[in-house]
């Protein structure tokens, strides 16, 4: 087990549970005239046939006991059908399939749902939009709540169906995906050596349903005796509801998302880092090309993982299935609290290496953030990479501070396939690495040998995530763990088992409720949002104010 925080918590061991879990890769495969109607709700019968049927059938053949499906599984196109408010989904604990072989077309989605894992013995997560009633919370960065629709609005919702044909759980995701996103995928470097995105902030929206107004704990006790939480997505960002599910006694996490695409990259890294820093099993079922993966919390375990290529730029094609044998870990982590870390945006250092560069130590400092990579007992073969330090409240409204290593060879990849730390701390990247990193004649991945180490001492984080992506966007095996060298401090072993492109150390502030933060200079309260149907529409864009004469006179305090 990894060495982790002298003032964490480490909750008390539980009897291990064994168990075979799959999740789903790809968004649903959906027949040619399959049309949902306003009596069907996010699963009409001929997508229930098609996507959610003969997986659940091949499960139970396999011996599964969970099978997750990705976030909104279903059809999205659900607004314009209101139904009735005794037509909505039940409460927890209801009874929905008492006789699988009652179910007619007239039934409900959730019942022929529940039927299913009934009659195949497997226990089903599937993620939804769905109905419910009206309890509105504000976006944290534009400040209106997400409209109403009479007395019902929708929510991005996780639901559980157990073997016995109950309703065991509904998630209702809280953290939506919004973020404060630059609109230029590059950065700039002062005189004084610091890197900032000058480029104006949109709040970017790719979740077209209310947030649930308070962090959902959704905790569930399965029939083969393993307590499991469930986060959606955009929600493994952030500290809250999870630091309550562990304090409950999760350790086993379920998680269905949509991430990926050129917008979203690549987070297998992240979910591997994830899963060891919190000691958890985690389950991600991703719909897009971003990453999918059973991903054990013990380093020395090795996950299966979906790898995306090249051409893979959306969904998954086909969709892929992956197994895995489990045992529910002993222990899980907690980290500390500690006092709130400040709020100003993100901004980066960078150092070009490359091979030349074994034998030596290299250290940047930024804003009471030591970054140390210390090459004096390794090797590197291959090209050009760049080592960097990043701090600040990220894209998501987080503080972070982060130690990485990009490759230049990282660079000459389709998006899709970068890391999403790239995108979430606000590209740090100039024009100029770009053009020394393209124009390199060795544009390789980095491959490194003996004891390469990255280390962060950051006095505002209590929570550390190690990361490491090999060239083809698997994590190398044993998959990176961090070592605590002090209360503020984490040492990481960069691994020398593949070519690598991406490596790291991410740390962050934990609080037990975490909501995002607008650094100073870019969120006025109320936002001038002028778009009234922004909510409503994927993949859109509100600009912020001030103006960028105004963000440069507040951000030159910390540029």
């Amino acid at each position: 087990m990894a060495a982790f925080g002298i003032l964490g918590l480490f909750l008390l061991p539980t009897l291990a549970e064994a168990y075979r879990a799959r999740v789903v890769a790809a968004n649903p495969v959906v027949p040619k005239g399959c049309a949902n109607s306003c009596n069907n709700g996010p699963f009409p019968d001929c997508l229930i046939n098609a996507s959610l049927a003969s997986p659940i059938e091949r499960a139970s053949k396999d011996a599964v006991d969970i099978l997750v499906f990705p976030e909104v599984y279903g059809v999205e196109e659900i607004m314009l059908c209101p139904p009735k408010e005794e037509d909505l989904l039940p409460k927890d604990g209801t009874l929905l399939c008492p006789d699988s072989d009652g179910v007619s077309t007239a039934t409900p989605w959730w019942v022929k749902v529940a039927c299913l894992a009934k009659k195949w013995h497997v226990l089903v997560v599937v993620g939804v939009y769905d109905w419910g009633p009206c309890v509105p919370g504000p976006d944290p960065f534009i400040h209106r709540p997400f409209p109403c629709f009479g007395n019902l609005t929708v929510f991005n919702k996780a639901v559980v169906f157990g073997v016995d044909g109950t309703l065991l759980a509904v998630h209702h995701k809280h953290h939506m995906a919004h973020t404060l996103t630059p609109t230029e995928n590059i950065s700039v470097r002062r005189s004084n050596g610091i890197i900032y995105n000058p480029s104006a902030r949109g709040v970017y929206n790719d979740d077209v349903a209310g947030a649930w107004p308070v962090p959902d704990v959704t905790v569930f006790t399965s029939h083969f005796g393993v307590k499991f939480g469930l986060i959606i997505c955009h929600e493994i960002n952030f500290a809250s509801p999870l630091r309550s599910m562990i304090s409950a006694g999760v350790r086993d996490v379920i998680f269905p998302t949509q991430w990926g695409g050129s917008y979203g990259g690549n987070f297998a890294a992240t979910q591997s880092g994830f899963a060891i820093a919190h000691q958890v099993n985690l389950l991600s079922a991703n719909g897009m090309s971003g990453g999918s993966g059973i991903w054990p919390a013990d380093y020395k375990k090795s996950p299966v993982q979906f790898l995306a290529d090249a051409t893979m730029v959306e969904s998954p094609t086909p969709q892929w299935f992956g197994t895995l044998d489990l045992e529910s870990p002993a222990a899980a982590f907690l980290p500390p609290l500690m006092a709130p870390a400040p709020v100003y945006p993100i901004i980066s250092k960078t150092q070009m290496l490359d091979a030349s560069s074994s034998g030596i130590i290299a250290d940047l400092n930024l804003q009471g953030v030591l970054c140390r990579l210390d090459l004096k007992n390794a090797k590197i073969e291959g090209g050009r990479f760049l080592f960097g330090a990043s701090v600040g409240i990220n894209i998501i409204g987080m503080f972070e501070a982060s130690c990485w290593i990009f490759s230049c060879d990282m660079l000459h990849q389709p998006s899709h396939l970068t890391p999403d730390f790239a995108r979430i701390a606000a590209w740090p990247l100039t024009k100029e690495d770009y053009d020394e990193c393209k124009e390199s004649t060795s544009a390789t991945a980095i491959t490194f040998s003996g004891t390469p180490t990255m280390e962060i001492d950051s006095p505002y984080s209590n929570f550390f995530i190690p990361l490491g992506q090999c060239q083809d966007t698997s994590i190398p095996m044993p998959r990176p763990h961090a070592i605590e060298v002090s209360s503020s401090s984490q040492r990481l072993v960069l691994p020398t088992e593949c070519p690598m492109t991406y490596g790291g150390l991410r740390s962050f502030a934990q609080s037990d409720f975490e909501e995002p933060m607008c650094p100073n200079g870019f969120c006025p309260s109320p936002s001038p949002c002028n778009d009234t149907s922004w909510e409503l529409k994927f993949d859109a864009w509100c600009l912020l104010i001030p103006e960028t004469d105004e963000r440069e006179q507040q951000q030159s305090v910390y540029v």
